[in-house]
């Protein structure tokens, strides 16, 4: 059988790898909210200051090409551009995170649909598709994005 310190020790490891993952989950959940509703620096805070947002389309897509924007400078001029309630309502929606923790750094898989309002007020799936993300523990305890890789598997023309 163990000692109390062995199990102590085991216990605190415990502790500290779920608080790891709650950081990490927290920071995927702070930047939909944001993002969906207007918190541009919220959202910008939730990358490293090099951070990269990575939009990539599946082949087969017309226009294949996606999008990249690295840094701060970047991140707040394509948030800009993005929609937001009250103008436009809609809910991204981060489903099954797989996190993997080492050390200071983290590597996640997720699912993602966003759902938009049509013009008659009607909900739909606007997109799909995955996430990945690298993301780091910084100097403040904050995890945030080294680099968020949208891949869009499905999306269809705003009504």
């Amino acid at each position: 059988m163990a000692s109390v310190e062995e199990r102590l020790a085991a216990l605190e490891a415990r502790v500290a790898a779920i608080d790891d993952e709650r950081g990490v989950l927290a920071n995927m959940y702070r930047y939909a909210h944001a993002i969906d509703y207007g918190l541009d620096g919220e959202w910008i805070d939730c990358f490293t200051e090099d951070g990269v947002f990575d939009q990539r389309r599946r082949p087969g897509f017309d226009p294949v090409e996606g999008q990249r924007h690295q840094g701060r400078d970047a991140l707040a001029a394509f948030i800009a551009t993005h929609t937001q309630a009250p103008e436009t309502y809609h809910k991204h929606l981060m489903v099954q995170p797989r996190i993997q923790v080492d050390g200071d750094h983290a590597a996640t898989a997720s699912f993602f649909l966003r759902l938009d309002e049509d013009p008659a007020g009607a909900p739909y799936i606007l997109v799909f598709g995955r996430y990945r993300d690298s993301v780091r523990r910084c100097t403040d305890g904050r995890w945030r994005f080294e680099e968020r890789i949208v891949e869009i598997e499905v999306i269809q023309p705003r009504p």
